[in-house]
């Protein structure tokens, strides 16, 4: 499987709660909601679309008339996650998926951060001593 993510955000996938009652990884979801390929970018080959201009815009027009095709890849506690539905607050950027999800509150965290907040170091650091 080959996904054209941003080069920057390492994508392992760990396992997460799914909606209620159910677990998926992000590999699972990928196969199962299928992101469109992103035809806004130009000379670019990817499946997810950025958060300003002609690709943010196309992105509203499916969140008002499709909104359960649309996901938002977010920055949250301890990893990045795609979550169902349109958001602002730490936002990323977007998918548009072929098939629609059904319900509410599926979240799946994509990559978990590990080390120190403030500069990364695994274990113990400078920044953790009280």
């Amino acid at each position: 499987m080959r996904w054209n993510h941003c080069p920057k955000i390492s994508m392992s996938s760990t396992i997460k709660p799914v909606g209620k009652g159910g677990y998926m990884d992000f590999e699972e979801w990928y196969e199962k909601y299928k992101p469109i390929k992103n035809h806004l970018a130009r000379g670019e080959d990817r499946d997810y679309f950025e958060t300003y201009d002609l690709e943010l815009g196309y992105v509203l027009g499916i969140a008002d008339t499709q909104p359960k095709r649309v996901w938002t890849y977010v920055d949250g506690d301890g990893g990045t996650y795609v979550v169902d539905g349109y958001h602002l607050v730490n936002r990323i950027y977007y998918y548009i998926t072929e098939v629609p999800y059904e319900g509410d509150g599926i979240e799946v965290q994509v990559d978990e951060y590990s080390g120190c907040a403030i500069c990364g170091e695994e274990g113990e650091c400078e920044h953790e001593l009280g």
